[in-house]
């Protein structure tokens, strides 16, 4: 009899067993690329209207943002304060080119190059990870680069100079 039931269990154990090592399918996760994309398109949109608090929004609250030659801006009231400082100071349209991105589960990256209609023109290249929150995607850290630094500011004239003393 232990013949018998071994000859028909250890089959099915064998079936279970391949089939628990089966590769799973893969997940679709054309929803929440669509989602975070959705997001992410209201960063533009938001700087170039000046409107710092919609661009603040779009941070989760433990956010970081990373700016060039500035130290880190931690959580979602500093970060807020950046961009209201920053429309109100520096504020040039910029464009934005997402390059390249990916997803696995509630983290996503996103990379790309930023162009400033200034006079010399600014560019450079950014880096996003964003992670899904119970309000939605949110970016959790922002770090900006410029392919050259920013020309120096004009010299002043030169004072014309004194009369000459008799």
């Amino acid at each position: 009899m232990y013949r018998s039931s071994t000859r028909f269990l250890l089959p099915i154990a064998l079936l279970l067993a391949l089939a628990a090592c089966k590769p799973q399918h893969a997940t679709d996760t054309s929803a929440d690329k669509a989602a975070m994309q959705t997001a992410a398109d209201g960063w533009e949109p938001a700087y170039n209207n000046k409107d710092a608090a919609a661009v603040a929004a779009l941070y989760a609250d433990d956010a970081q943002l990373l700016p060039p030659g500035s130290n880190a801006v931690n959580g979602m009231s500093a970060i807020k304060e950046y961009w209201s400082n920053d429309v109100a100071t520096n504020w040039a349209k910029l464009t934005l080119k997402a390059e390249s991105s990916d997803l696995a589960g509630d983290w996503a990256w996103r990379s790309g190059t930023w162009s400033a209609e200034t006079s010399p023109p600014l560019s450079g290249k950014w880096v996003e990870v964003w992670h899904r929150t119970a309000g939605g995607w949110k970016i959790y850290r922002d770090i900006w680069n410029m392919d050259s630094a920013p020309p120096p500011p004009p010299e002043a004239p030169a004072a014309p100079a004194a009369p000459a003393a008799k």
